[in-house]
C-alpha cells in the first residue's frame, strides 16, 4: 500500500472517529436535555394543577373535570390523583398512538419520562397527591429530528473535510509520486533526473540523492560508451586509411555466411601491392602512405553501389572488398577497371614494372565458412600474381547442388504456407553457474507435401531465393500467438525476426493486429530478437516496433552483435533483455574492451550471451571472463 493510501486511510479513519464522537456527544446532550424538559413540564403541570384542584374543596367531580381539561390540552402519558392513604381517586392514561419515528430508533434510544408529584389540599386539610407523567411521543419525534439534522450536517461537513484533506495530501505528496516514478524507472534501468525539486525538505533531500545516483550511473555509462567507442576504433579501424581491418572482417563475415543471409552470394576481391618496400626506398614512406590512402578512397568509391559492402585493409599491403549480390561478370569487370585506375595512381610516382597491384577475384556463397572464404580469396590473389599485364585472376566457388531443385522447394514451401504446417523447434540458453534454463529459443521448421520435416537451416535459404521467407515469418508469428505451445507455459521464449521481415511495409500493421488480439493470452513470456544492425539504425519504424512490444510486455533481445557501433547510447534507449554474440567475439576482446562492454550492459540490466558454444574448452574460457550464459551444442552436455 502506498504512503498516499495509508495516510488517506488514517485521515479518513480519524475524521470518522472524530465525527462519530462529536455526533454522539451532541446527541447524548440532546437526550439529557429532552429528559430534563419532560420532568420540567411534568413538574410545572403538577404544581399548577394542584393549586387549581385545591379550589374544588375535595369535590372529586370537579377535580376530575379539571384533570381532564389539562390532560386533553397537553402531552401527558398519565395523570393520577390518590388520597393520603394511597387510594386512587382519579386517573387518566393516554392511548398508544403511532408516531412517525422508526422502531429501531425507539429501541436504540429508550426514554423514560419521570413522574412529578404535588400535594393537593383544601386550606389546611390535605386531600391527596397529584402525579403527572409527560408523554414520550413528542420527545422521540424531537430527538429523531435532531439526530437527522445532526447526521446531515455532519455528513456534509465530513465530505467537505475529506475532499479538502485529500486535495491537501495530493498536493503535499505529489513530489513523492515523482520520487516513486523515478525509483521505478531506476529499477527498470531507466535513468531520469528530476529537474523540479519539491518544497518539502525531506523529499527534497531524497530527490537530490537519487539525482546524484542517476548522474553517477549516467557518467559511468557515458565513460564506458566513450571508452568502448575509442577501443572499437582501435580494434576495427586502420588508422592510416580509415578502413576496417582484418579483425573486423573476421567478426563481420558470419553475418554474410549464414543460412538466412539476405544475399546468399557475391564477390570477394583481394588485392595486394607488390614492390611496396622498393617504393618506400624510392619515393619515401610518406608518399607511399598517401598512395595507400588514394587506393582506399578508390576502393570505397567503387564499392558504394553495392549495399552492405565491406572494404578492409588486411595488412600493410593487402586490401579486401566484399560485394554482396555482385555477379561474376560485374566482379571481374570491376577488378579490371580498378586495375587500370591503380596503374594510373602508381605511374605518377613509381616504376610500373617494379610496383604493381594484383587482384584476386573470388565468387563466394553463404554456405562457406569464414576460413574457407579467406583461404579461397588468398588463392585467387596468389594466382593473380602469375597473370601477366592485368594481374587479375578469377576463382569460382565450388557449387554444392541441392538435393531438391528450386521448383521442388517452391512446391514444398507453398504447401507449408497454404496448409499452415509451420512448427517450432526449441533450443536452450543455459546459465552455466545455476545450470538453469534462461529461455528457450524458438526455431521455425516446416513440413512439406511429402510429410518430411525441414528445419530452419534447410529451408530458409531456398525460401529467401524464392521470395517466400517473409510469408513464412508471417505465418509463424501468427501461429505462435494464436496457437501457442501449452508445454511452454510459464517459461520464457525467444523468437528471432529477420530484417527483411521487419522492413516489409505490411509487417507492422499485421503484427499490431496480432498482438492486440492474442498477446494477452500468451502463456509464456516472449522476447523478440532483432539484429544489431537494425537496432543501431534508430529508425522511426524501429521506434514503432519498440513501443508496440513494450505495450504488450514483450522484451527485445539483440543478436549478431560485434561491437561495431560508434555510439552505444541506443542500448540505453532500448534496454534489451540480452545481447547475443558469437563466442569467438567475446574471446577475441581485450580485457579493457570486455570490461567497458560489461559496464554498459550492467548499468542497463542487459545480459551477455555467447552463442555457437560447442567445445568445453570454449566454455571454460568464457567462464574465465565472466560470460556465464551460453547457447549452442554445449547446452546439451550441461542440461
Amino acid at each position: 500500500m502506498t504512503l498516499y493510501k495509508q495516510l488517506s486511510f488514517l485521515v479518513t479513519l480519524l475524521l470518522i472517529s472524530i465525527f462519530i464522537i462529536v455526533l454522539g456527544v451532541n446527541f447524548k446532550n440532546s437526550i439529557d436535555s429532552v429528559q430534563e424538559q419532560l420532568y420540567s413540564d411534568a413538574k410545572n403541570t403538577a404544581t399548577s394543577l394542584s393549586l387549581s384542584l385545591a379550589s374544588a374543596n375535595g369535590n372529586i367531580s370537579m377535580m376530575s373535570t379539571m384533570i381532564n381539561a389539562n390532560f386533553d390540552n397537553g402531552a401527558y402519558q398519565e395523570i393520577t390523583l390518590v388520597d393520603m392513604q394511597g387510594e386512587l381517586l382519579y386517573e387518566r392514561h393516554s392511548e398508544n398512538s403511532s408516531i412517525d419515528v422508526p422502531k429501531w430508533f425507539m429501541n436504540l434510544v429508550p426514554i423514560k419520562a419521570p413522574v412529578a408529584s404535588a400535594n393537593v389540599s383544601a386550606g389546611w386539610n390535605p386531600i391527596g397527591i397529584l402525579n403527572v407523567q409527560s408523554s414520550t411521543s413528542a420527545a422521540y419525534t424531537q430527538l429523531y429530528k435532531i439526530l437527522y439534522s445532526l447526521t446531515i450536517s455532519f455528513s456534509i461537513t465530513f465530505i467537505i473535510s475529506i475532499a479538502f484533506l485529500y486535495l491537501l495530501l495530493s498536493i503535499l505528496l505529489k513530489p513523492l509520486q515523482n520520487i516513486r516514478f523515478q525509483a521505478e524507472a531506476i529499477s527498470n534501468n531507466r535513468f531520469i533526473i528530476q529537474e523540479k525539486l519539491p518544497y518539502t525538505l525531506d523529499f527534497r533531500e531524497v530527490v537530490k540523492a537519487m539525482n546524484i545516483m542517476v548522474q553517477k550511473v549516467e557518467e559511468i555509462f557515458n565513460k564506458a560508451n566513450e571508452a568502448l567507442r575509442r577501443q572499437s576504433e582501435l580494434m576495427y579501424k586502420d588508422e592510416a586509411t580509415g578502413l576496417y581491418n582484418r579483425k573486423y572482417l573476421i567478426n563481420k563475415l558470419p553475418e554474410y555466411l549464414k543460412i538466412d543471409a539476405g544475399v546468399p552470394s557475391g564477390i570477394c576481391i583481394m588485392l595486394a601491392i607488390e614492390g611496396a618496400q622498393e617504393a618506400n626506398r624510392l619515393v619515401g614512406r610518406q608518399k607511399v602512405d598517401k598512395l595507400y590512402g588514394d587506393i582506399a578512397r578508390m576502393l570505397k568509391q567503387h564499392s558504394k553501389d553495392f549495399k552492405n559492402s565491406i572494404v578492409v585493409r588486411m595488412n600493410g599491403t593487402e586490401f579486401f572488398i566484399l560485394l554482396p549480390s555482385c555477379s561474376e561478370e560485374n566482379g571481374i569487370s570491376l577488378a579490371h577497371y580498378m586495375s587500370h585506375a591503380s596503374d594510373i595512381l602508381l605511374s605518377k610516382e613509381l616504376d610500373r614494372k617494379v610496383t604493381y597491384i594484383t587482384f584476386g577475384v573470388y565468387e563466394y556463397h553463404h554456405k562457406q565458412s569464414v576460413s574457407h572464404l579467406l583461404g579461397a580469396s588468398d588463392y585467387a590473389l596468389s594466382q593473380a600474381k602469375l597473370v601477366d599485364k592485368t594481374h587479375v585472376y578469377f576463382h569460382k566457388a565450388e557449387t554444392t547442388h541441392e538435393i531438391m531443385g528450386k521448383e521442388e522447394w517452391r512446391k514444398t514451401l507453398d504447401f507449408a504456407i497454404e496448409h499452415n504446417t509451420i512448427y517450432f523447434d526449441t533450443y536452450k540458453v543455459i546459465d552455466t553457474v545455476t545450470k538453469k534454463i534462461i529461455h528457450n529459443v524458438l526455431s521455425i521448421s516446416v513440413i512439406g507435401y511429402d510429410a518430411q520435416k525441414y528445419p530452419y537451416g534447410k529451408f530458409i535459404a531456398p525460401a529467401i531465393t524464392l521470395g517466400l521467407d517473409i510469408e513464412i515469418y508471417k505465418k509463424a508469428v501468427l501461429k505462435i500467438f494464436k496457437e501457442p505451445n501449452a508445454k511452454l507455459k510459464g517459461s520464457t521464449c525467444s523468437l528471432r525476426l529477420s530484417s527483411q521481415y521487419l522492413d516489409d511495409p505490411m509487417t507492422f500493421a499485421e503484427l499490431k493486429h496480432i498482438l492486440n488480439r492474442y498477446a494477452k493470452n500468451l502463456p509464456f513470456k516472449l522476447i523478440i530478437e532483432l539484429p544489431d544492425k537494425v537496432l543501431r539504425s534508430a529508425s522511426e519504424n524501429l521506434q514503432l516496433y519498440k513501443d508496440l512490444f513494450e505495450l504488450h510486455d514483450i522484451q527485445i533481445g539483440i543478436f549478431e552483435f560485434i561491437g561495431e557501433s560508434e555510439d552505444y547510447t541506443y542500448l540505453k534507449e532500448l534496454r534489451p533483455s540480452y545481447i547475443k554474440a558469437e563466442a569467438d567475439y567475446f574471446l577475441g576482446l581485450t580485457s579493457q574492451d570486455l570490461s567497458s562492454l560489461q559496464v554498459i550492459t550492467d548499468s542497463i540490466g542487459t545480459d551477455l550471451i555467447a552463442t555457437g558454444v560447442i567445445a568445453p574448452e570454449s566454455l571454460e574460457k568464457l567462464q574465465n571472463i565472466n560470460i556465464h550464459k551460453v547457447q549452442g551444442h554445449i547446452t546439451e552436455m550441461l542440461d
